[in-house]
């Protein structure tokens, strides 16, 4: 069985790619294929990760994909020092980059300039299946353009298949298709979408530690236990891109004299929103242990519920504005 695990944001496309692969993978007589996703936050911007398998047998195990024959970044944001935990050792990594890795399996193309050009708008999926169709044989561009007209509204058809051959035409001037080792495709080292950090294990990511002037705590910073954390969908803080909170109508507050700091708010967060600012040791006036990051906060009230301590109650919004 091949399994192929997919990285992206809210509104890439990810599950998509992921329906689309299935979709080509299963034309064969006696082939099959299951495509399904996990969503973590419920907004566009989020990270978001999709599975698909793909077998000459029927497939019985429908559990996420731990370690992948291939695993693909949508977003090189996502792209963070533990990547090859969750590949196969034989196994390739694409992603949607202008950076060059100079790690062998790890494949780089500009997704989003293909798709800008040909589509007017960086999304990268269907760019991403056509260079995965240039390093893997398992299903070919035919098949994948087949299911972009089987799956894919009519108008969207011409310009996504054109979007798939640009992608084999990128990937194949670095290396054939399933031979040897592929070296990233693009070279430049200028794009600043990603800051690196050390992380327990000594070795660099890919992920931001921090955003204007705060500290996000994480798994390394506020010594967290990671068995705290489902294997699903949880990124550390800070991942979220685009401030989308105005359809906000309730915040959380904190009552200083009442947190601890036992950051349970901050585990269970689904947008990372709870942030401790820098160079301060206190997270606002008041001088509670932590803060919330309103921009990116939706108002949820999950941390009101899990604060066993009563340090954060949800008030109106037209309060807030009327102090």
């Amino acid at each position: 069985m091949i399994e192929v695990l997919w990285h992206g944001r809210g509104g890439q496309g990810a599950f998509t790619a992921a329906r689309l692969l299935g979709a080509a993978a299963s034309f064969a007589d006696g082939a099959y294929a299951l495509a399904f996703p996990s969503f973590g936050p419920e907004r566009r911007g989020a990270p978001i990760r999709a599975f698909t398998k793909m077998s000459r047998e029927p497939i019985g195990d429908r559990s996420a994909v731990a370690k992948a024959n291939y695993v693909i970044y949508l977003d090189d944001t996502l792209l963070g020092a533990e990547w090859e935990d969750e590949l196969l050792p034989d196994g390739k990594v694409i992603v949607n980059s202008v950076r060059s890795f100079g790690d062998p399996r790890i494949v780089a193309i500009d997704a989003n300039g293909i798709s800008q050009e040909i589509l007017g708008r960086p999304i990268p999926n269907t760019a991403l299946l056509g260079a995965l169709c240039s390093v893997c044989d398992y299903v070919s561009a035919d098949d994948v353009k087949r299911a972009i007209e089987g799956y894919m509204p009519a108008k969207l058809h011409e310009k996504n298949k054109r979007v798939v051959d640009a992608a084999l035409a990128a990937v194949g001037k670095a290396s054939p298709a399933c031979e040897g080792e592929n070296p990233a495709v693009a070279a430049n080292s200028q794009v600043n979408a990603s800051v690196s950090r050390e992380t327990a294990k000594g070795k660099p990511a890919l992920a931001p530690a921090s955003r204007g002037g705060v500290i996000i705590p994480t798994l390394q910073t506020a010594a967290l236990d990671p068995s705290d954390f489902a294997h699903t969908t949880c990124y550390d803080g800070g991942y979220l891109v685009a401030k989308n909170a105005g359809w906000r109508n309730m915040r959380p507050v904190f009552d200083a004299e009442k947190c601890t700091g036992c950051l349970q708010c901050y585990l269970y967060c689904p947008d990372g929103c709870v942030i401790r600012p820098a160079d301060e040791p206190a997270g606002d006036a008041d001088n509670a242990p932590v803060a919330i990051d309103y921009d990116f906060c939706k108002g949820c009230g999950v941390c009101v519920e899990v604060c066993r301590f009563g340090a954060l109650a949800m008030i109106p919004e037209s309060e807030v504005s009327a102090r």
